[in-house]
């Protein structure tokens, strides 16, 4: 099936013209469109310039995929920063495990239970209605970090760099991401075999442990 390219009406895949106003035709089916250059990955967080109480400046980051690199994006207001990072280049992606999550979801059961029988030992209704909302609200913000699932530290390492990847605070996202990438990652150093590795490790760890000999005169 073809249509016309100015006014729309169809014709059969024989035709070439329009018959109303002589233009040529196209194919009725429009092809698929290009795929965008950038991929989003999983995952959002605040990068912090500071400490966490008195943070000098505080960016929203993501993480983006390309063909051969990924793109670190931080947002401070208007403003954006990129960082690139080529997969060829990747030496290493550490991911560790941290126990904010967990400390994060005692705090808030302890507030929603507080709430909860603080309410129950009140009579006056707007005061019950008032504290059952707050302990309701903190059983809903328990319930979304559950949900989202351990914290974690994630950051990316090269020969000349080692970044935080801010996007990357939850064990769910960094393995969704990782998962994602861990293609690209193979396309462009290839499979690093698991003897290798483990040798290299070795190697390492008794280098680090090894005593250095004593200096002679």
């Amino acid at each position: 099936m073809k249509k016309c390219s100015y006014c729309g009406k169809e014709y059969p895949d024989t035709a070439t013209v329009c018959d109303i106003d002589a233009q040529p035709l196209v194919d009725a089916i429009a092809p698929d469109p290009t795929p965008p250059e950038y991929q989003r990955l999983p995952g959002r967080g605040m990068q912090l310039e500071g400490n966490r109480w008195l943070a000098v400046s505080r960016s929203l980051c993501t993480v983006w995929m390309a063909r051969d690199h990924l793109l670190l994006v931080s947002r401070t207001g208007y403003t954006e920063n990129y960082k690139r990072f080529y997969f060829r280049d990747i030496q290493a992606i550490l991911i560790r495990k941290t126990a904010a999550a967990f400390a994060g979801n005692i705090v808030l059961t302890i507030l929603a239970l507080a709430f909860i029988l603080w309410a129950v030992e009140v009579s006056e209704a707007i005061a019950r209605g008032a504290l059952s909302f707050l302990g309701g609200l903190f059983i809903s913000l328990l319930l979304l970090s559950l949900w989202r699932g351990a914290t974690c530290v994630t950051h990316i390492k090269t020969a000349v760099q080692t970044e935080q990847l801010a996007a990357w605070n939850r064990m769910r996202a960094a393995r969704k991401g990782m998962a994602m990438i861990r293609p690209r990652l193979l396309e462009a150093q290839g499979e690093f075999p698991l003897a290798e590795l483990k040798a290299r490790l070795e190697d390492q760890i008794l280098r680090q442990t090894r005593p250095s000999s004593p200096e002679t005169s």
